[in-house]
């Protein structure tokens, strides 16, 4: 689902047709380095601790460990370790801010968390399209790019398509 709505994030800004494949084809990777993260913290059921929640916020930069080689596309390396940076410099790991952020970064970042709300975990319920819609507009110029949002808000009932073609 992210690589879908990333692809039509990516579609609608216009990007180049090679970096909209490139986003669309790297998108499912952004969290590759959960793999170095302890399952307890990855499953945990309820809010994670401030010592926890600085070991998951390590998964960007060992995702990066995995695929920084030069054979590898720095879109994808982008995507990797920057998805959870945020508009307004509150991210991590580095805390970029604006357009110091990746575009591609930008974009999966916004289908990651689009993906996130809308999903059940173990630790929360699934939110409705509406507060899903609602969280991540409210988020423009904090967590998201006042123009990412702007385009979000053109191609939402696409997300939501996807969304339920792609339900697990």
């Amino acid at each position: 689902r992210v690589a879908k709505y990333s692809e039509i994030i990516a579609t609608a800004l216009d990007l180049p047709l090679e970096k909209i494949n490139e986003i669309t084809l790297y998108a499912p990777l952004h969290d590759i380095g959960k793999v170095g993260i302890p399952h307890n913290i990855l499953k945990k059921p309820g809010k994670l601790t401030p010592e926890e929640f600085k070991i998951m916020m390590r998964h960007s930069y060992i995702g990066y460990q995995m695929i920084n080689d030069p054979a590898i596309s720095e879109t994808a390396k982008n995507i990797v370790l920057f998805h959870h940076e945020k508009w307004d410099g509150t991210g991590y790991p580095r805390r970029l801010k604006g357009d110091e952020i990746p575009i591609e970064a930008q974009i999966v970042a916004l289908a990651d968390v689009y993906d996130a709300l809308r999903a059940e975990r173990v630790y929360k319920s699934a939110f409705s399209k509406e507060q899903t819609e609602e969280i991540i507009k409210s988020s423009s110029g904090a967590h998201f790019m006042p123009q990412l949002i702007e385009v979000f808000d053109k191609v939402k009932d696409k997300f939501e398509e996807i969304y339920w073609k792609f339900k697990d």
